[in-house]
């Protein structure tokens, strides 16, 4: 269910749902647009047992919140909490009864609130554009726990986006010496083993895609040797594989032997050039 809470927002379901309107919204398109959009968007998550709830309160929220709450979406809200459907579906995945009481009152309050016009409807943001951190090419070298060098390489740069995303490729560069643009342009990608089904895994390229707003509170530093070139063309939608924080970079190799011992050590051998 992805929930760590009683309150309305604290799952999964309804902060996705929230956030994807918002960015529609401050992106200028109108509340029934948005609608349309999202609720043609998510026909499975209304039919689903555990998340139907969470996409309605979610909806309801956001509209309230825009001073445009849609009479059928409250109705749909109200219903839910007056036959406290919510709160069975609480109770039957284990929830305590104070739990429950708590979440009881939570929506009793939510209703409340929903029924009467918001005092100040919510502005829309003007997003913020980031540049990526790196440049499309960059080699970055930085140090591991064992006293070596790792690299990666930057294979894309995002620019002038919300996020100022870049694409790196992980490498399996582990030496003593800080690599040089010839270690670079030698080196394979570090693959690595994933489980899916029980007993049954695939193996994939560490690709991962890195934000520049929280570049400043990685705790590893990353020097730029030098630069080679790319002549393929990326973007995170097509060409997403993972995403996650600068820190994680050193952690594949770092954690390496003991990612190996309990999934097993990838066959798959790629050379960095391939991706270039």
């Amino acid at each position: 269910m992805g929930t760590w809470g009683t309150e309305i927002s604290s799952n999964d379901t309804f902060e996705d749902i929230y956030s994807d309107f918002f960015d529609m919204y401050n992106n200028g398109l109108d509340v029934p647009e948005i609608t349309k959009i999202i609720v043609s968007a998510n026909i499975e998550l209304q039919s689903n047992y555990e998340h139907k709830n969470s996409f309605w309160f979610a909806l309801a929220k956001a509209q309230w919140e825009c001073g445009a709450l849609d009479q059928e979406v409250y109705e749909k809200v109200q219903t839910i909490i007056k036959i406290e459907d919510d709160l069975k579906l609480w109770a039957e995945l284990n929830g305590t009864t104070s739990d429950v009481k708590k979440r009881k009152k939570v929506l009793e309050d939510f209703l409340e609130k929903i029924s009467k016009p918001i005092a100040k409807i919510k502005k829309r943001k003007k997003p913020i554009i980031r540049k990526p951190v790196f440049k499309k090419g960059d080699c970055l070298v930085f140090g591991l726990k064992n006293g070596n060098y790792g690299g990666a390489l930057v294979l894309e740069a995002e620019q002038d986006t919300e996020f100022g995303l870049n694409m790196l490729a992980v490498t399996t560069l582990d030496q003593s010496t800080s690599p040089t643009i010839k270690d670079f342009e030698n080196a394979n990608i570090l693959t690595q083993k994933h489980e899916g089904f029980p007993g049954e895994y695939t193996e994939s390229e560490c690709i991962i895609w890195c934000d520049a707003q929280f570049y400043k509170k990685a705790q590893i530093n990353f020097d730029v040797i030098g630069q080679v070139e790319i002549s393929k063309e990326y973007n995170s939608i097509d060409h997403y594989k993972m995403a996650g924080p600068w820190d994680s970079i050193p952690e594949f190799l770092d954690n390496l032997s003991e990612y190996e011992q309990k999934h097993g050590k990838a066959i798959l051998e790629v050379k960095l050039k391939e991706w270039r």
